[in-house]
């Protein structure tokens, strides 16, 4: 027995020993992790910056090639416009131009010599001559709008030749923004699973030192926060591969069209109403910032929450909130509870839910993590 028991107590005394070592190495490698983090958030918050650079240029450049096939498209009218009319006039001027030359080439003339003692001939004789007058100054001004066609041709040409050039260039540095794009996509899909898998490394330590944080760590760990806000406040929901549902409830009213149960009038849903039990908890969607808690007639209780890329959340049929303005929220934490509907659609007790990009409202469905059960 005394060997068994001397082993059994060199086992416990070696497994003492290894918690106790990891208990000492654990704030070490805490720190380690977190200045790990602290590097991959900034590059990866760099790597983001540059993309929403990218992203605005493109926007800035798909503007300037929509002015530009308008001023191309505008210079093509008033040049096939201008060569229309020019024509006409060319037309009329080249009649004039006959007209005037047989005018000179001897009927003035003749009638002059052959006027003598003819009063009929002589008022004949004044009549050709101011209609030679007149003719000579059509002409004339004929002359004169066929070079201001002429000129306001080669403007439209000129136009349409730099609006042409200009689309080229914008069309290569569309290209070279692709290129830079999928460079940056590429850098930043390749960095992303080492920093979730740090964050889950941090997370750990964390959690076995049990709040006995060092100020070292303290502070890593504040600088770590603030980089993760400041990358989730660029990517929005692409941060997101999938969205927290907030209740485990399948889909009961659909988005888009539809007809209302009650009133049996034709509608749009831009949003979808998830079935869930009165005084079930309600979560966020995905991490971001509350900016809106407030009662709608029909809603009950609603809060909106930015996550930042310009895309928002709304959850409406709310009470009991759990959250203010201006609070900053991770994925999954609990926004209130579920409300009794002042009105009743014909859906029974559900949570409704919008997802916004900017003020386009987007199906969530496609985005919302699986159910877990199945609500009947």
């Amino acid at each position: 027995m005394r060997p068994r028991s001397a082993a059994v107590l060199g086992l416990l005394a070696l497994a003492l020993a290894s918690t106790v070592h990891a208990r000492t190495k654990a704030p070490q490698r805490l720190e380690e992790t977190l200045r790990r983090e602290l590097g991959l958030t900034k590059t990866s918050t760099e790597l983001a910056e540059s993309l929403a650079v990218l992203d605005r240029e493109r926007s800035s450049l798909e503007y300037t090639a929509t002015v530009l096939d308008h001023a191309a498209r505008e210079s093509m009218r008033r040049l096939d416009a201008y060569r229309g009319r020019r024509t006409d006039r060319e037309a009329t001027a080249r009649s004039r131009a006959r007209s005037l030359y047989k005018l000179s080439r001897g009927g003035v003339a003749r009638l002059a010599f052959e006027s003598a003692g003819n009063d009929d001939r002589e008022a004949e004789l004044q009549a050709r001559i101011l209609r030679g007058r007149a003719l000579r100054f059509l002409v004339r001004h004929d002359l004169g709008e066929l070079e201001v066609y002429r000129r306001a041709e080669e403007r439209a040409a000129s136009e349409l030749v730099a609006a042409s050039r200009e689309m080229q260039t914008l069309g290569a540095i569309t290209m070279v923004g692709a290129v830079q794009e999928h460079a940056l996509v590429s850098a930043e899909h390749a960095i992303n699973p080492d920093l979730r898998a740090t964050m889950k490394s941090r997370r750990r330590l964390a959690d076995r030192l049990d709040g006995e944080l060092t100020r070292e760590h303290k502070v890593l760990l504040r600088n770590v926060k603030r980089n993760w806000r400041s990358l989730r406040s660029l990517r929005g929901l692409d941060g997101a591969p999938r969205l927290v549902r907030p209740v485990q409830g399948r889909v009961v009213g659909r988005f888009g069209p539809y007809t209302d149960r009650v009133l049996d009038l034709p509608s749009i849903r831009n949003g979808v109403e998830l079935h869930a039990r009165r005084d079930e908890p309600v979560k966020a969607m995905a991490d971001g910032r509350v900016v809106m808690v407030t009662a709608l007639p029909g809603y009950e209780d609603v809060v909106v929450l930015d996550h930042g890329g310009g895309q928002y959340t709304l959850t409406a049929r709310l009470w009991d909130i759990a959250v203010e303005e201006g609070q900053e929220i991770e994925g999954g934490a609990l926004l209130g509870r579920v409300a009794s509907k002042a009105l009743d659609d014909g859906l029974g007790s559900s949570v409704y839910i919008e997802l916004r990009h900017g003020e386009k409202p987007v199906d969530p469905t496609a985005y919302l993590k699986r159910a877990r059960r199945s609500d009947d």
